[in-house]
């Protein structure tokens, strides 16, 4: 599947983009339409397009995490946008887009939104979850938790891995998307072999969820939020009723 990021800056043209990364020691270079690190050769297309003017309503849309902040604010006066459309599919494709996606923010890039995702991050930010790819920070990056009459998430098809879906217990959306925030979380470091069928908890004594294969959602046609790997849902395991002491005199 596709990993297109979204980043708006101060460039007045492609060639202005051009040498400002290459004089921001990033370690890219370009090679025609495409944006390439020259230590590991990973390469992703770069399109070039003029300022559209429904970028800042879609960036607060899709941050509301940093809404109202200066950085926010400086997304209504880009001039310019550059999309970098890459493959996801595994974790090493997805840090090495991120990682693409740093060297434009270093260069003066605004902001990052992930088209495959719908979530947008704040240029400090970006960064910092770029600085810290050791430590797991793809994920908070590029996976959302979006909630209706279910809780599910969006982003897992850029590490290769399904989705989750949960119907929120007693209705507790936030308690749901904790959830499955665990749980996909847990997919992305450790890779279980989960098959349909197993249980999952989030930890010894909290409720047990039997995880069952279903279809991942559909978000239309074309649809970058799409994931061809499916999804998991968690389904609760009821306790088993203890029976009275009386009963087992029964025959």
């Amino acid at each position: 599947p596709e990993l297109v990021l979204c980043i708006p800056g101060p460039w007045a043209s492609r060639e202005e983009l051009v040498r400002s990364v290459a004089g921001s020691d990033a370690g890219y270079l370009f090679a025609g339409h495409i944006l390439m690190e020259m230590e590991t050769r990973f390469g992703c297309e770069l399109v070039f397009e003029h300022a559209d003017p429904r970028l800042a309503d879609a960036f607060k849309a899709a941050g509301p995490h940093w809404a109202g902040s200066e950085a926010m604010e400086a997304i209504a006066g880009h001039a310019s946008v550059a999309y970098l459309v890459g493959s996801g599919g595994s974790r090493d494709n997805a840090e090495a887009m991120m990682r693409a996606g740093a060297a434009l923010v270093e260069a003066g890039g605004l902001g990052v939104k992930v088209e495959s995702t719908g979530i947008a991050h704040g240029p400090a930010y970006w960064l910092d979850l770029c600085d810290g790819l050791a430590l797991l920070t793809a994920h908070r990056a590029l996976v959302v938790f979006l909630t209706g009459q279910e809780v599910y998430s969006c982003g897992m098809h850029n590490f290769g891995l399904p989705d989750a879906i949960v119907s929120p217990a007693g209705g507790d959306k936030g308690a749901a998307a904790e959830l499955l925030r665990t749980f996909t979380h847990y997919l992305f470091a450790q890779a279980p072999a989960f098959e349909d069928g197993h249980t999952f908890s989030v930890s010894e004594g909290a409720p047990v969820y039997r995880v069952r294969a279903v279809a991942a959602i559909d978000y239309g046609p074309d649809s970058l939020f799409n994931n061809p790997y499916g999804a998991w849902r968690l389904e609760p395991v009821l306790p088993e009723k203890k029976a009275h002491w009386w009963s087992k005199l029964r025959h």
